[in-house]
């Protein structure tokens, strides 16, 4: 009954659609190989509950969903290819995550997520590709055991061209993980993601920690890390670019899993009362073939800029920098 009602929305949003502003560019690998569009070409929908949630993102059709609810539950929400979805002021989700499963062209932005069991409070996954998530704060607790709570933002399972941006990820053991585990060997040649100006807090590990992807991990500020901040493993190659670790156990980790990673660029970097990484592998001059220059702050500028300016932040959905 929902799902024909939303029908109804949808084509009426055709015909009279809402004024929306212009999003602002996106860096790095979701705009590689294609582009990343989300809803663009489709009307705006406005859900507040988690049973309109889900059949809005179910929907076939391209669409904006802005959602402006406070939904406590439990489970993900699964959302289809063409979308857009982007928290209002104040909305919040609490044991509920969002899934992207094999689907394509999609854009997550302003969203509150806390307390996700079972599943991280983001998940990318089964060949999903074009895949922006900008502007999220994502957390859970460390009270709980180890594995209670699952990560916070994770990419696996052969996706692709993915950029994450402007996150806050605080306050969980197991922040992002790009490559879900050894035996996934057919992730070589995928995974190529771009992790930007993300605010890592009081996590223990995997800030990100990558199995056989590219992975460029630029103007991030990871601090309070009691494990290791950055791992590159299964012979993933990461490029580190000007990220800001502060209070890091061991900032750079190469030397656990069944194999060792390669990481470029760790010379740029700046570790502030934190431990000596360990990196086992050869030197790498890897770097992602798109230009990013221009977007790369001073090493002395990311705490600031990032603890400021990361996590869900309305005013910047609608009124650009």
């Amino acid at each position: 009954m929902y799902f024909s009602f939303l029908l109804l929305y949808y084509f009426f949003s055709v015909f009279f659609p809402e004024p929306r502003e212009q999003a602002p560019e996106i860096i790095g690998f979701a705009m590689v190989n294609g582009r990343t569009t989300g809803g663009k070409n489709g009307p705006v929908i406005r859900v507040s509950t988690l049973a309109a949630f889900r059949a809005a993102a179910s929907s076939p059709f391209p669409m904006t969903i802005r959602y402006s609810g406070n939904i406590k539950g439990k489970g993900f929400i699964n959302i289809k290819s063409d979308k857009t979805i982007i928290g209002e002021g104040g909305s919040s989700m609490e044991g509920v995550g969002l899934l992207i499963y094999g689907h394509h062209n999609v854009i997550i932005r302003n969203m509150t997520i806390r307390n996700v069991v079972s599943y991280s409070n983001i998940v990318i996954k089964e060949g999903a590709h074009h895949v922006w998530v900008d502007h999220c704060t994502l957390s859970s607790d460390r009270n709980h055991g180890w594995d209670y709570y699952d990560g916070l933002l994770d990419v696996g399972n052969r996706a692709d061209y993915v950029t994450l941006s402007w996150n806050k990820l605080h306050d969980n053991h197991k922040a992002m993980l790009i490559g879900f585990g050894d035996e996934n060997t057919n992730d070589a040649g995928h995974l190529r993601v771009t992790v930007y100006k993300n605010y890592f807090c009081n996590n223990s590990e995997r800030q990100p920690g990558v199995r056989f992807g590219q992975v460029h991990v630029m103007n991030n500020y990871i601090k309070n890390s009691s494990g290791y901040g950055i791992g590159s493993t299964m012979d993933a190659t990461v490029r580190t670019d000007n990220n800001y670790f502060e209070n890091a156990v061991q900032p750079i980790k190469t030397d656990f899993n069944a194999k060792p990673g390669y990481i470029s660029g760790g010379n740029s970097n700046v570790y502030r009362h934190s431990g000596k990484s360990t990196i086992s592998t050869s030197i790498c001059l890897w770097k992602p073939e798109y230009p990013y220059a221009a977007q790369l702050l001073p090493v002395q500028q990311v705490p600031e800029a990032v603890r400021n300016g990361a996590g869900a932040k309305p005013i910047l959905l609608w009124n650009e920098k």
